[in-house]
């Protein structure tokens, strides 16, 4: 927390008792009418009980909130059958003063990569994208060529939204990647406001060399590094396919029907009127303070109880029409390789798993140091945002520290603090 807050930390906590009546059944409809997630991601198995993890969670509140830089941070918890649900905040929510709170909204950064991929796999649901198709048929003309050349070879054909959603193009991070001599797009936001648009990042890919060609995702251990620029081409096919704007799909595909009430794009409205968001920060300087290119990101705010209500949609098989859509989100995991680049020590990297869309991190017990660590599934963002969920337990968490240093947050402090509960 940030010099001086600590003699004035809040903490703000809201429980939700036990429902009564409310069974969990690995791969069955439960009394809601939820499923579970699928056996082969994993079985749901007896919930964590809230004695169990709040006290855990509510030690890793006040540990996290005394960190340099992080001046607040809210966490929550909640059963896959929604029989229980916490949350907790602790710290300033903004530069003003304004104490951070359970209901404060927050900048999910890429944790809106689930959010993505889901409207995307919707589309594909209703016939509107073909997974497997080029990308060049989803695009206007000015970007069906050029986005991948390699040795003298454009392959842009060769890549599908599949290759896209799992991170398996070989494209260049169009926000942290740059020429020699050159500034980032990151690094451009930090000296000041700017907006930018996708064509203005294409031309930056453009003048990049893709790592490696598009990856074959039939064989094993397929070549996959984490690009913001898969993403941003995503939103570009889903707006070609469907004629609506991406704040428009997901109020329709999800904010509506899955009553997230507290969610928007920077731009947009939610569907109720929510209190001003927290502060994001970048070392010492807030990321808030650049509204025009927090547009330019399209990068989600939301509540945490919004982001856990998402969470508990997703992974209990209530996003899609069909199961066997839902199901092609954790078909596959591939496994990120080492960082080589500085842009790459940057994204998420080994040993994190990606699949379309959505990450899976469950470290060996040697690389835990013995101990024994729950598998997580879903999505952290750049400033230590998080949405995940542990099968094993029935646990959904999510959360921020809002702290773009202290990005490994959610996948040391999180796992951690669930050590001993997988049994």
């Amino acid at each position: 927390m940030a010099e001086g807050a600590a003699t004035r930390r809040i903490l703000f906590l809201r429980r939700i008792e036990p429902s009564v009546g409310v069974r969990v059944g690995s791969g069955h409809a439960d009394e809601k009418g939820c499923r579970m997630i699928p056996e082969s991601i994993g079985d749901a198995g007896a919930v964590a009980r809230p004695d169990e993890v709040v006290p855990r969670l509510e030690r890793l509140l006040q540990k996290v909130s005394s960190y340099s830089k992080v001046r607040h941070i809210v966490l929550g918890a909640a059963a896959i059958d929604a029989s229980w649900e916490w949350s907790g905040a602790a710290g300033d929510a903004n530069p003003d003063g304004t104490p951070m709170a359970p209901d404060t909204p927050w900048f999910l950064a890429s944790v809106t990569k689930l959010y993505i991929a889901s409207v995307v796999l919707s589309l594909h649901e209703q016939g509107l994208i073909d997974l497997d198709a080029p990308i060049p048929g989803y695009l206007p003309d000015e970007l069906k060529m050029g986005l991948h050349v390699r040795d003298g070879i454009d392959r842009t054909a060769q890549i599908t939204a599949t290759h896209l959603l799992a991170h398996a193009t070989g494209l260049p991070d169009s926000l942290v990647e740059h020429r020699k001599g050159e500034r980032g797009l990151v690094t451009e936001i930090e000296a000041g406001d700017v907006a930018f648009t996708f064509e203005e990042a294409v031309e930056r890919i453009r003048s990049l060399t893709p790592h490696f060609p598009p990856s074959d995702l039939t064989r094993d251990r397929p070549k996959v590094r984490y690009a913001d620029t898969n993403y941003q081409l995503l939103m570009v096919i889903a707006e070609q396919a469907s004629g609506q704007s991406m704040g428009e799909l997901h109020r329709r595909l999800l904010f509506e029907p899955l009553g997230l009430r507290h969610t928007w794009f920077p731009g947009d409205q939610p569907l109720d009127e929510v209190g001003r968001p927290a502060t994001s920060w970048l070392g010492d300087w807030p990321l808030q303070d650049r509204p025009m290119a927090l547009r330019s990101l399209g990068d989600l705010f939301s509540t945490t109880r919004d982001v856990l209500s998402f969470g508990r949609a997703l992974f209990s098989g209530r996003v899609f029409a069909d199961q066997a859509t839902g199901r092609l989100m954790h078909r596959r995991f591939n496994r990120f390789g080492f960082p080589r680049s500085v842009a790459s020590i940057a994204s998420p990297a080994w040993p994190i798993e990606y699949a379309l869309g959505m990450m899976r991190f469950a470290p060996s017990r040697a690389m835990a140091m013995g101990r024994r660590l729950p598998p997580l599934l879903g999505h952290t963002g750049s400033t230590a945002s998080w949405l995940w969920y542990s099968p094993p337990l029935g646990l959904l968490l999510a959360g921020t520290a809002d702290q773009a240093t202290k990005a490994a947050l959610p996948f040391r402090a999180i796992p951690s603090a669930l050590h001993g509960l997988h049994r």
